[in-house]
């Protein structure tokens, strides 16, 4: 689910977990796939979420040019976007 309606809440939206995500990617540096879904659940308290939704987010971050994907398959945060580079 993208945006928020009435049989969803906030914090399951593709929006929200994106913003965890980017969040998780500017404290950790690089990580992979399965270690920035772990990163994710302990952020939220969860211990299992949908990884449909997991997906989108990160997708999400990869077309707004916030997160790269080097050659080893790390995901990290763009330096062009990197908080504070304003």
């Amino acid at each position: 689910m993208i945006l928020v309606n009435k049989m969803t809440s906030p914090e399951n939206t593709v929006y929200f977990i994106a913003a965890v995500l980017n969040g998780i990617l500017n404290e950790c540096g690089n990580l992979d796939y399965s270690e920035l879904y772990k990163a994710l659940l302990k952020k939220i308290h969860k211990t299992k979420f949908n990884t449909n939704t997991f997906t989108l987010a990160v997708d999400f971050l990869f077309l707004l040019d916030k997160i790269s994907i080097n050659k080893e398959g790390k995901i990290y945060v763009s330096k062009n976007t990197a908080f504070g580079s304003e």
